[in-house]
């Protein structure tokens, strides 16, 4: 191809380059993959974000954020079966899990709470039979990949993996 002869390389007389065109693709490419990825929610709240996990039988149904940043709160909806002419249900969450996170609020308010070798969580229930649903927000303490595990006792349990932003 024929310099331009009214380019500043024609009239400095030095070579033309033509490097730079596949470094703007690669760096125009690595740009749109990135806003995707950040619209897509791989960096916080998002559709990549948002994740359900549910027990073997499908009664215990976890819905969390596979990502999240440190110190921002978060929420975690977790839907509890209930038996009929039974007054109460006790959620189980693992104690390594409840070392990274710092629990801010529970809706509704359990009857009872303990942290022990793990954290139980003891709700009221009317006895109907009707899942429970509890909201707990939630803020992580540690950047890193962390795991939890949530169980209620005869619904098997739900294991949620989250990656958390510093």
């Amino acid at each position: 191809m024929a310099k331009d002869q009214g380019s500043a390389e024609s009239r400095l007389h030095l070579p033309e380059y033509r490097g730079h065109g596949i470094a703007e693709l690669t760096g125009f490419a690595c740009l749109v993959l990135f806003v995707a990825a950040a619209m897509g929610g791989a960096f916080g709240d998002g559709p990549a974000s948002n994740a359900t996990g549910a027990s073997g039988d499908g009664s215990l149904q976890v819905e969390y954020q596979r990502f999240c940043r440190r110190h921002a709160p978060q929420e975690i909806r977790v839907t509890v079966p209930t038996q009929r002419g039974v007054n109460h249900v006790e959620l189980t969450f693992n104690s390594e899990y409840l070392r990274r996170v710092q629990i801010t609020e529970i809706a509704p308010q359990p009857q009872q709470a303990t942290a022990q070798s793990e954290g139980r969580l003891r709700f009221v229930t009317d006895g109907s039979g009707t899942p429970l649903t509890v909201q707990l927000h939630v803020q992580a303490q540690r950047a890193g990949f962390q795991q939890a595990v949530v169980s209620v006792a005869r619904h098997g349990d739900v294991q949620l993996k989250q990656f958390v932003y510093p």
